[in-house]
């Protein structure tokens, strides 16, 4: 199925803009030379394979287990509701970037946003690091971390909130690095599938 009015093809991916889910989605569009292939932000696993039943979207990309936090629960979770077929996988080394807004001091965060993958992945070193700081998931699409800033950037949650995820979402929103490499092992891997309907 060819998107009627873009002529596109159509990945769904379960991240936002600056997730890791988008970057494993653009290495598997580059592998398979996907030139009229357009990405689809649907944030959760369960909207990807919801929106793949429905044929609203051609392929679908979400993660499913990570070799310092283990599986994906939310992925998990969705893929007992769906049935559908794998038709390739993606393994991409994550870092993590600890990133606030510009005009807050960072003495003044209270807590900190991401995935619940995020947090197992950096576990250790956010407690030896950042102790006080509350770790916090959000809710339907905020559970994406790439969303979660979206709405940071916006004022749409507290302007004292930091954000856990990649380095793009710094570079997409303006915001200032606090911290890099939060993961609790070097070499932190997360493995991504490819999906279609059955």
């Amino acid at each position: 199925m060819i998107d009627k009015k873009t002529k596109k093809f159509l990945l769904g991916i379960q991240g936002g803009k600056g997730s890791f889910n988008e970057e494993a989605a653009i290495f598997y569009i580059k592998k398979n030379n996907l030139k009229n292939c357009q990405i689809k932000y649907l944030y959760t696993a369960e909207k990807v394979l919801k929106n793949l039943i429905l044929k609203k979207i051609n392929i679908g990309l979400f993660a499913v287990y990570n070799n310092t936090g283990g599986t994906v629960k939310e992925s998990e979770s969705a893929m007992k509701k769906y049935k559908f077929q794998i038709i390739d996988k993606v393994y991409l080394p994550i870092c993590h970037f600890l990133m606030k807004r510009k005009d807050v001091d960072t003495k003044k965060i209270k807590k900190i946003i991401g995935h619940p993958q995020v947090f197992l992945q950096c576990k250790n070193n956010l407690k030896e690091k950042y102790p006080n700081l509350k770790c916090i998931s959000g809710k339907g699409n905020m559970i994406d971390t790439a969303k979660a800033a979206e709405a940071l950037s916006k004022g749409k949650i507290s302007k004292y909130t930091a954000v856990l995820g990649s380095k793009r979402i710094a570079q997409i929103y303006d915001f200032d690095i606090i911290d890099e490499n939060l993961q609790d092992f070097k070499n932190n891997q997360t493995t991504f599938i490819v999906v279609k309907s059955i």
